[in-house]
């Protein structure tokens, strides 16, 4: 086992050794050496699994959750909204100003009546 070649095994192929190995009445030595694994290393994957299935049935809020990128993305677009609603209201107040001016030099002046 420990002398034989390395092995790459998939999540899928340890959790179904491990369960294979806590059925009742097969013994993890026998299990072991059927897929010519160590014990220790059963006992490892043993203790994640049980470490993965804690984590999925915790209690947390539904949905995804955020991770740092969208985070950083989220404040980015309220950024860029201020930024173009500053910019609008500047357009807004300069078309106001030059509409302004134009209608005073377009405008005769009336004379006074003396």
């Amino acid at each position: 086992m420990g002398s034989g070649p390395q092995r790459h095994w998939t999540a899928k192929q340890k959790l179904q050794i491990v369960e294979e190995g806590r059925q009742t009445g097969q013994m993890v030595s026998e299990v072991c050496r059927r897929y010519q694994v160590a014990p220790r290393l059963f006992y490892l994957w043993e203790k994640q699994a049980q470490a993965g299935a804690l984590e999925a049935l915790q209690n947390r809020k539904a949905g995804r959750k955020p991770n740092d990128t969208s985070a950083f993305l989220e404040k980015e677009i309220d950024r860029l909204r201020m930024v173009v609603a500053e910019l609008s209201s500047e357009n807004l107040e300069l078309k106001r100003g030059l509409l302004a001016s134009d209608i005073a030099t377009t405008v005769p002046k009336r004379k006074k009546k003396s």
